[in-house]
């Protein structure tokens, strides 16, 4: 029994020291779980990085192909618009040369051509 009432007259430092032991116990669990948090958290932004990185190659891949193709198309481009002033420069060199010739009608069959243009007649002779 004495043990009883030593406890009850220190009843107000035993509460306190139980608050004390109490409050640290959950000091170091928020502590821990600080820890547990900040190793999650670089987990996680590792991992973020390498999908960054991931996505940075991929985009930089996406964008070397649209270059490539880019530039393919400007060539295509390019030799379609040669081929068409080659083409151009044909034609015109065609019809710059004479077709007809000057001796496919003779004197005879000249001045009767004369003669329907001079009479103003349309019928042939």
């Amino acid at each position: 029994m004495p043990i009883f009432i030593v406890l009850w007259k220190f009843k107000k430092w035993i509460a306190i020291a139980v608050f004390i032991f109490l409050y640290l116990v959950q000091i170091a669990y928020t502590n821990h779980l600080s820890g547990k948090l900040k190793k999650a958290e670089a987990s996680c932004e590792e991992k973020i990085q390498k999908i960054e990185q991931a996505n940075l190659k991929a985009l930089t891949e996406k964008q070397n192909q649209i270059n490539k193709v880019s530039a393919d198309y400007e060539k295509a481009k390019s030799e379609q618009r040669v081929q068409v002033e080659t083409i151009t420069r044909e034609v015109q060199k065609i019809i710059e040369r004479p077709i007809y010739s000057n001796v496919c009608i003779d004197d005879d069959g000249l001045q009767q051509i004369n003669s329907l243009v001079n009479s103003g007649s349309s019928q042939p002779p």
